[in-house]
């Protein structure tokens, strides 16, 4: 709007009259005190990439670590290890006394050999019986051989069938994924349908795929700025107008921006189905039905074709099942005629049998004497031992502690918001001594921890050979919990605080200019700007004592931007 030409003639008057007072006081006295700049150094606002890098207090200890527990009670004979020794999967540890379980090995071997000896014996009757039989079982498998091939020929008939069945329910399976597909689409441009359609309505711009994309471009000619316009030809020669935009345009923008806004959404949800906008109109949902119905018809005969198939297949199956049943009859005559021929020569089943119930022994004999000898199960540092030489040992109590430590774990607690940032795989860095080493997170907990409030995140880390990390210590360790990129960084320092709007001076036409600014994360030194500061801009980054908006400042030192582009420690300032 302008502001009315008497009020504006007034102002000028107001203006000559303060000036010529003061040019009167200049005649009568002519020194004036001249105004102090203040002396700054500034820094060119440029972009680039901050990382906020998180320290905590993680426990460490083996990712792999095992409590070694004998299963036998007894005497110790020997400890082959001492706490702190490496040993490799299935080092002896230590060794039980093992005598009784020694000579209940032999006696089982002993019984082994005996039920052999009986059956060799026996063997030799049956084999002249067998020959006897011999005859009257070749004609039964004569028969048989025959009843085999009929089978044969059947099965043969029923693959054909089979594999034109497995295309018959590949068709089936794709009509229904065609009818599932075309019912997603239909039901989803529905729900656009009657979620847009009183913007589509409203703006009928948007009905054509060209007229949203258009529609969803923002506008940015839409002036916000006052524009101060001099008069030539006035009355005076300082005579000015002070213009601003039109009151009413905050309407108009603001309606150009919802409707940018919802056209974008539009546009995307639209991509995602996939979609075009001319289907949201009554036209357009009857035709993705009709496919839909379509979909549905095909995928039913599709089935019923599939279950005509399948039916011919029992009928095939039943007839393989009767020839079996023939097939078993003859089998069990045969075996019945075996039987009567193994009878009359004698029968070494018995034999097989104890042979079988003493080789069962040996095993378990054998198992038991093992048991006497302890052995690592896993490669790794002993860390623990409960045992010592030629004392007794109890049953399941833990003997020994073995841990591999060449792949170690530390465990630490976050908020809500570095549980949100932070991935797996996400590296750490953790104090080892005088140095540190590299690790990745693991795993990361969605619950929260009820003692602590916080969230529990492992990583794991590979123990270099020449750092201690040792089992169950407090560690200090590190990871980024926040970045940004391609944004505006500044000095931590140069952003200050009223209430909550964060601001900042800038240089324009040599003068200190408060711009009100959206700060993002930050570290110790610097701070990245989200809002409120574009490149090339020139932000003071030092403080006087005369410091405020519209002060005269000189620039003492300008610094080159992105000095304070990097990673670093979270920290606070109000």
């Amino acid at each position: 709007m302008k502001i009315n030409g008497k009020r504006a003639a007034a102002a000028v008057l107001i203006i000559l009259m303060t000036a010529g007072l003061l040019s009167g006081c200049q005649g009568k006295k002519k020194t004036e005190t001249a105004v102090q700049a203040t002396r700054v150094r500034t820094q060119s606002a440029e972009k680039g990439t901050l990382e906020v890098t998180g320290s905590y207090i993680g426990t460490m200890a083996p990712h792999n670590s095992v409590d070694v527990t004998p299963l036998v009670a007894g005497t110790v004979k020997k400890v082959n290890v001492k706490v702190g020794d490496k040993v490799s999967e299935g080092d002896i540890l230590c060794q039980f006394d093992d005598k009784a379980a020694s000579l209940q090995l032999q006696s089982a071997e002993d019984a082994v050999n005996t039920a052999k000896a009986g059956k060799e014996a026996a063997k030799d009757q049956i084999d002249a019986a067998r020959k006897q039989a011999r005859t009257s079982i070749t004609s039964l498998e004569g028969q048989l051989k025959t009843l085999k091939e009929q089978k044969k020929t059947q099965e043969d008939q029923l693959e054909q069938v089979r594999q034109s069945v497995d295309a018959l329910k590949q068709g089936q399976d794709a009509a229904q994924e065609t009818y599932i597909a075309s019912k997603n689409v239909y039901d989803r441009a529905q729900m656009l349908y009657l979620q847009y359609k009183h913007f589509l309505e409203k703006n009928p711009d948007c009905t054509t795929t060209a007229g949203l994309v258009e529609a969803s471009i923002p506008d940015v000619s839409i002036p916000i700025e006052p524009v101060i316009t001099s008069i030539e030809g006035g009355t005076s020669e300082n005579e000015f107008i002070i213009e601003f935009p039109d009151s009413d345009s905050d309407g108009e923008i603001e309606g150009e921006l919802e409707k940018q806004q919802t056209a974008a959404q539009l546009a995307e949800d639209l991509a995602e189905v996939p979609l075009t906008v001319e289907y949201l109109n009554d036209f357009g949902i009857d035709s993705l039905k009709d496919k839909m119905d379509q979909a549905e018809d095909a995928a039913s005969k599709a089935s019923s074709a599939y279950s005509q198939s399948l039916s011919s297949i029992t009928q095939l199956e039943n007839g393989i099942k009767q020839i079996k049943t023939q097939i078993r009859t003859l089998e069990d005559n045969i075996d019945a005629a075996e039987d009567a021929a193994k009878k009359t020569g004698g029968n070494t089943k018995a034999y097989d049998a104890q042979i079988k119930a003493a080789q069962t022994g040996v095993e378990s004999a054998q198992y038991q004497k093992d048991l006497y000898t302890v052995r690592s199960p896993i490669d790794g540092i002993v860390e623990a031992v409960n045992v010592t030489e030629n004392q007794a040992s109890g049953q399941g109590m833990p003997a020994f502690k073995i841990s591999d430590k060449e792949l170690m774990e530390v465990s630490f607690y976050v908020p809500e918001d570095v549980r949100d940032y932070v991935r797996e795989g996400d590296r750490v860095t953790v104090e080892a001594g005088s140095g540190e080493v590299k690790g990745r997170i693991s795993s990361i907990s969605t619950a929260v921890d009820q003692q602590r409030g916080l969230f529990k995140i492992d990583a794991q880390i590979t123990s270099p050979g020449d750092k201690n990390l040792s089992t169950n210590t407090n560690v200090s360790l590190s990871m980024v919990t926040n970045s940004v990129k391609d944004k505006i960084l500044i000095p931590f320092d140069s952003v200050y605080y009223d209430d909550d709007q964060a601001y900042v001076f800038v240089v324009e036409n040599d003068r200190a200019v408060r711009r009100d600014v959206t700060a993002g994360p930050y570290n110790n030194d610097t701070i990245a700007i989200l809002d409120g500061l574009i490149e090339g801009d020139e932000v003071i980054i030092t403080w006087g004592a005369g410091l405020k908006d519209g002060a005269i400042v000189q620039v003492i030192e300008q610094e080159n931007g992105n000095s304070s582009s990097g990673t670093g420690t979270d920290s606070r300032k109000k």
